[in-house]
């Protein structure tokens, strides 16, 4: 898998539109469908803007690995992942998109700050 399905994978899986991303990360929308629709070569400062995003490695982005979830803790203190949390997040990606959106949207109920500020929460 190249940079470019890795990158239109990746902004999927985040539920994000093209336009969402290029908010987030500074690229225009444009650049991120060029990207997403060619097999061109991005800039350096395109690959560290997605790794830094999704949290995952530039040689994931560019196919030099298969795995690009972070399980070490890097020198730079940005997220690592424990055992459990990378074997959930291999679970989900495993899941059809209908199910991976449903889990999203729990998620955004379980973690809402209304939610979490309840002391009689039921799980």
């Amino acid at each position: 898998m190249n940079f470019s399905n890795k990158a239109k994978e990746l902004r999927e899986m985040s539920g994000l539109s093209q336009m969402r991303l290029s908010e987030k990360i500074g690229i225009s929308a444009a650049a991120i469908g060029f990207l997403e629709n060619h097999d061109n070569e991005p800039k350096g400062s395109t690959v560290v803007a997605y790794a830094k995003f999704f949290d995952v490695t530039a040689d994931y982005l560019l196919g030099l690995e298969d795995d690009g979830i972070k399980t070490a803790a890097p020198m730079n203190g940005s997220l690592s992942y424990s055992s459990e949390e990378h074997k959930i997040i291999e679970q989900y990606r495993s899941l059809p998109k209908q199910l991976q959106e449903l889990i999203r949207n729990q998620l955004e109920i379980y973690c809402a700050p209304e939610t979490l500020n309840k002391s009689d929460k039921k799980v």
